[in-house]
């Protein structure tokens, strides 16, 4: 019963709010094209990936998201160009996102580079009010089918990667928008779709042979909303194995585990347990994930030469070499 009472309390109170959280995803560093179009390309080459997540496990329409990222780089690897198909639901209404990024990427030694970005979205917004547990069946002021918007926006980031660290600052929806859902003669709901902004980092250094720190973090600002932070320490092993650990301020505490199969595959899987009351209820939030990247030909041109660095062996130079054609560390 009190399962069923918080599923009312999502659809009732989370409801008009529904626009104006961003998804939520605990491996946030994987999935950088959702938070900043200025990732697109980046890489160096055409990339895939797709996430899930399935928050508070046990509780009725309580949301869920996937993904469906796709990115490349064009005209010696300085265009980039990426799509983002999402999926979000929560309660009884759910949003369909379709999102163009384009970045410009301006290269430096040693794979360093600077990328900017902008985004040109559509967003499909749908109440299924069919779908609502009525206490009054013949309460007038609810419809009785679904009402829907579609809403236009856009958004720009700065991306900025070393071989080391990372940082990205983004605004994904520059502009703010009013989701009409005309409702015949019951009148109107207008929830506000408002700017998000975000600030990601990231630093990997070696502790021990085959053995890598990685920490990420990311900030993210909602109007009249507190600032959300997520403080993320990973492990990597052999470049093949990422063990890691989040806390989600006042929300969750977080494990991921990504396994590198191949240089071209990955695969991952989160779960969030939560730390606010509503642990009682849940049986926490799980989250996986797959990608692909289509290595590049073997003649094909490196636009970011490997130089030797300071206090780097001419074996340590080699190996990083035999990732050719890869801008960035894997596990960025």
């Amino acid at each position: 019963m009190i399962k069923y009472l918080l599923s009312i309390t999502l659809v009732v109170f989370v409801l008009p709010a529904f626009a104006q959280q961003g998804m939520q995803y605990t491996q946030f560093m994987f999935n950088k094209l959702q938070f900043n179009p200025a990732y697109a390309g980046t890489k160096g080459h055409f990339a895939l990936s797709a996430i899930y997540r399935k928050q508070w496990l046990g509780i009725d329409r309580a949301p869920q998201s996937a993904t469906l990222n796709a990115h490349g780089a064009l005209l010696d690897k300085k265009l980039g160009l990426g799509l983002s198909l999402s999926y979000d639901q929560i309660g009884f209404s759910n949003r369909v996102n379709i999102e163009t990024n384009y970045s410009y990427i301006i290269p430096f030694k040693n794979r360093s580079f600077l990328s900017l970005g902008i985004r040109g979205a559509a967003y499909y917004n749908q109440i299924r009010w069919e779908d609502a547990d009525m206490i009054d069946q013949f309460d007038a002021a609810i419809p009785l089918s679904s009402t829907s918007s579609i809403l236009p926006n856009f958004g720009a980031g700065v991306y900025y990667q070393s071989r080391r660290w990372y940082l990205g600052v983004s605004v994904p929806h520059i502009f703010r928008n009013q989701g009409d859902f005309n409702i015949a003669s019951n009148g109107v709901v207008e929830p506000e779709f408002t700017q998000h902004y975000y600030m990601m980092t990231g630093v990997v250094f070696p502790i021990a042979k085959n053995v890598q720190i990685q920490q990420n973090l990311l900030l993210k600002y909602v109007v009249n909303a507190p600032l959300a932070t997520d403080i993320n320490m990973s492990v990597v092993f052999h470049d093949k194995i990422l063990l890691g650990l989040t806390y989600r301020v006042g929300d969750s505490i977080d494990a991921m585990l990504q396994w590198q199969i191949n240089n071209r595959l990955r695969i991952a899987i989160a779960y969030d347990f939560s730390v606010t009351q509503l642990q009682q209820y849940n049986s926490g939030s799980i989250e996986a994930m797959i990608g692909y990247q289509f290595a590049p030909s073997k003649t094909e041109k490196d636009p970011l030469p490997l130089e030797l660095e300071e206090g780097e062996t001419e074996e340590e130079l080699q190996q990083r070499k035999k990732d050719k054609g890869t801008y960035n560390h894997r596990f960025f």
